[in-house]
Formats: structure tokens, C-alpha cells, sequence
């Protein structure tokens, strides 16, 4: 069996798609990994997610959106951490970069992620686990039966109060492991300028179903 399973999925080469590819080749990993490019136009990033899940042979599987990139420590600190901990789902923290200029959030720099304890509340409370850090156990995965594929935006927080509200365990890994590029074509970039109300009612429709 391998290690980690890297999925990358993506509808088309948004210009980065290299570079993402680069940054797994990079990683200083003493284990075993696989790199899977789950690529279907028509699919949403769940669906997309799922289908590199199904043809996965990693003990874990972890996400690497397109226009992001793993730093050098990512796979190593994410196994060793769920190994160390019996863990089924491993999160950490992102640095924000910017390599088209012209965007300014609060936000920038470290994404670290404050919070007082793992639970189904604390996480229905603030969604403070960053996405494209998490690594998953892949039997977990398949037994929660992966990313909602009906959803456009925020698939991953939903799927996370699955994992919570079926008691499987949490670890965070307080290590920066992803560079999340901002740019002005991105996902979270065009939900914060242009879809901000309908995130947010879809957030809360989705925080209804655990309350």
C-alpha cells in the first residue's frame, strides 16, 4: 500500500497546474506517495476530489488544488502527525502568497487555526480548518462517503462536520504546510467579491442540518 495519495483536481490549466506538480515532486518524503490528476471539465471539485479518491492506493489521501502549493515538510509532518496520533483526519496551517498583485485581505500571511477544542460545536461555531492543509485517513473518506458532489462552494467544511458528527478524530499539526496562492481568479477570491450572501446562506443551511 502507498503512503499518502496526492489528488490533484481541476476542470481545466488555470496557469499554475505545474507548479502544483513541481511542489509534490519536491517533497521530502521518506514514505511512499502517489500523484493523481483527477481532471473532468464538466465535474465540480467534489466530484472531481472523489473520483482521484477512487482510484487512490494511499493509506491517506490529501488534496492539492491547482493553483496552490505543497511546501517541502507537507507530506512528511501530515504522516507522521496521523501516525503519531492514530488520527483520522490531520489539519494545519497555510501561508497566503501573491503572485498576480493587486488583491488585499485582512487576512494575509499565516492562516493558523485558533480554537479552544476539536468538536462538532467548536467547528459549527467557526470553520477554522483550511482545506487544502487537511489530510484524511482514506478509509474514513470512503466510509463517509466523500465530498457532498451537490455543492459549489464549501464542500470540505460540510464534509468535516460529517466526520465530527460520526466521531472520528481530529488533530491539528501546528506547522504551515501549504502556500494558498491568492490571485483574482481564484476560488476564495471570487466567492468574497461576488458571492459573499449566497456562500453564507449556504453555510448556514449547511450548519442547520447538526444543530
Amino acid at each position: 500500500m502507498v503512503d499518502v495519495s496526492v489528488i490533484i483536481p481541476y476542470h481545466q490549466d488555470r496557469g499554475y497546474l505545474f507548479d502544483a506538480i513541481e511542489s509534490y515532486e519536491a517533497q521530502e518524503f521518506t514514505g511512499t506517495s502517489e500523484l493523481i490528476l483527477s481532471h473532468n471539465p464538466t465535474y465540480s471539485l467534489g466530484e472531481n476530489f472523489n473520483a482521484g479518491v477512487a482510484r487512490a492506493k494511499g493509506k491517506y489521501v490529501k488534496v492539492l488544488p491547482d493553483d496552490d502549493l505543497l511546501t517541502p515538510n507537507c507530506l512528511q509532518d501530515l504522516f507522521d502527525k496521523a501516525e503519531q496520533e492514530q488520527a483520522d483526519v490531520v489539519f494545519a496551517d497555510a501561508r497566503n502568497f501573491h503572485s498576480d498583485g493587486g488583491i488585499s485581505f485582512e487576512d494575509e500571511g499565516i492562516l493558523t487555526s485558533k480554537f479552544s477544542s476539536i468538536s462538532l460545536d467548536s467547528l459549527l461555531n467557526s470553520n477554522f480548518i483550511h482545506g487544502p492543509t487537511v489530510l484524511y485517513r482514506t478509509k474514513m473518506f470512503q466510509d463517509v462517503e466523500g465530498f457532498d458532489e451537490s455543492l459549489w462552494t464549501v464542500e470540505e467544511y460540510e464534509f468535516h462536520l460529517r466526520c465530527l458528527h460520526r466521531g472520528y478524530k481530529f488533530v491539528y499539526l501546528p506547522q504551515v504546510v501549504v502556500d494558498y496562492r491568492i490571485w483574482p481568479s481564484s476560488k476564495s477570491v471570487q466567492y468574497r467579491l461576488n458571492k459573499a450572501e449566497s456562500r453564507e446562506n449556504l453555510i448556514s443551511s449547511i450548519r442547520e442540518r447538526f444543530q
